[in-house]
């Protein structure tokens, strides 16, 4: 690339460090009490896969679940099931120093990522990232998750983006560079602490525009392009 205009960005595993276990014993214990409700992980587990379509892509809106759930405070009951799930959470080191510096050069930033947006526009707020971002896509809003093509090329068109100016970043071989390079766009890749645990650094370093398993690396490299 000589000049890219556009970062589009993965979050979890490639901007945030996160680790969540929603099967802790002692998670889904004080689940029930905190919502006193003993039936709460039948009925979260049946509703959600009524919500499941078969088709591998799809991604339901979790929020509908803890509406049927809590009518009168889905959100409330979203964030505290997510808060009480999180083990570690926190930006890599260097993200906000990147970022600045990107937008500092005249960068668009974008955030496309899998995710549930009733857990991570929170989780964006927290982690201070929204100043630095001109467009945020979840998953849970479009209805299909990465790898598909269309989930990207939906946010091409949403914000007038040239591919030819366009580089996706993400911590996931398969959805990530294999994904965006579907729809047209640059690709780089980070092997990070979160990536799958079958990825391929070398293989990466075959597909991508750029591959690497140090984050300076790969600061160095974005900050290259503009």
């Amino acid at each position: 690339f000589l000049f890219m205009k556009n970062f589009v960005f993965d979050l979890y595993g490639t901007l945030a460090d996160i680790h969540t276990d929603e099967k802790n014993p002692e998670f889904r214990k004080r689940v029930e009490k905190h919502f006193n409700r003993a039936d709460f992980w039948e009925r979260y587990t049946s509703l959600c896969k009524s919500l499941e379509t078969g088709d591998e892509y799809c991604e339901f809106d979790l929020i509908k679940v803890f509406l049927q759930l809590f009518p009168s405070d889905a959100a409330g009951a979203a964030r505290y099931f997510r808060g009480k799930s999180r083990l570690n959470f926190k930006a890599y080191r260097g993200v906000r120093r990147l970022l600045k510096s990107l937008k500092d050069r005249g960068a668009k930033l974008y955030i496309l990522s899998n995710a549930q947006a009733c857990f991570t526009r929170g989780e964006l707020e927290k982690l201070k990232f929204l100043r630095y971002f001109d467009g945020i896509e979840l998953s849970s809003d479009f209805g299909r998750k990465k790898p598909c093509r269309q989930f990207f090329e939906y946010a091409v068109e949403k914000y007038s983006m040239d591919k030819s100016e366009t580089v996706y970043i993400g911590n996931d071989f398969r959805a990530d560079v294999l994904g965006a390079k579907s729809a047209g766009l640059g690709t780089a890749y980070i092997k990070s602490n979160r990536s799958p645990a079958g990825d391929s650094l070398e293989l990466a370093q075959n597909t991508a525009d750029f591959a690497t398993d140090n984050f300076k690396q790969l600061s160095e490299y974005l900050l290259s392009l503009v």
